[in-house]
């Protein structure tokens, strides 16, 4: 590839990164649900949540990044995680970070039966209320319904998207993330990241480059709760 198509190829690379936040949002004015994607905000904070944890191979990183960037975040944690490693979620509640609930398992929560769901549900809500206040929810896979949404409001919580994503795998791909990532974060984004596993033990190094690149743009990460307080 010449010099001037790998300049082209580039370009139009960062033009569609630009656009997939406005794009997402876009979308998420369109649709009925009350579900949170982003803020309407001029506030220079951005929400920074993290997915699939606590993990020993991910959260320890991830507080200590956090920490030296003076940042803070939202974990949505699976159940069956915290009960294996409470000190972890200690750990993240002691740092001043929010918890949220992420069902019991790793597994599309769209696929659950309703009593499972709303029991489970609640069993996670309870698991972590002892370490602080859980007001939020986010379906597993980020696939949501109508009764999802009806049971986690009956049990006052509500549930929380985001308008970029993306997930440490372990390969060369990982590299890009925080990059393409940067390229589309706007006052008000919410950002999903994933942790929870050995593979994905490349989240602390992704969360470092965005937060730097971040600060450098005067943007600051915070929790969901406190995004929506902006």
């Amino acid at each position: 590839m010449t010099t001037a198509l790998a300049a082209l190829r580039r370009s139009v690379i960062d033009a569609a990164l630009e656009w997939r936040e406005p794009a997402a949002r876009m979308l998420a004015r369109l649709l009925p649900a009350d579900v949170l994607w982003f803020v309407d905000t001029p506030a220079p904070v951005f929400g920074l949540t993290f997915d699939d944890g606590p993990a020993p191979e991910t959260t320890p990183r991830l507080l200590d990044v956090l920490a030296r960037h003076s940042a803070r975040a939202t974990f949505f944690l699976i159940g069956e995680r915290v009960r294996a490693h409470p000190e972890l979620v200690a750990a993240i509640a002691d740092a001043g970070h929010e918890l949220a609930n992420h069902l019991m398992r790793d597994e599309r929560s769209a696929l659950v039966p309703d009593s499972r769901f709303r029991r489970e549900l609640a069993e996670v809500t309870g698991l972590l209320t002892p370490y602080g206040p859980v007001k939020w929810f986010r379906p597993g896979s980020g696939v949501f319904t109508p009764r999802m949404l009806r049971s986690a409001a009956e049990q006052h919580l509500h549930a929380v998207l985001g308008t970029l994503v993306a997930a440490n795998r372990g390969g060369p791909a990982d590299a890009r993330i925080a990059g393409e990532l940067a390229a589309g974060i706007r006052p008000g984004s919410i950002v999903v990241l994933h942790e929870g596993t050995p593979a994905r033990g490349g989240v602390a190094e992704t969360t470092d480059e965005l937060l730097a690149t971040m600060s450098r743009r005067g943007l600051s990460a915070v929790t969901v709760s406190e995004l929506t307080a902006r």
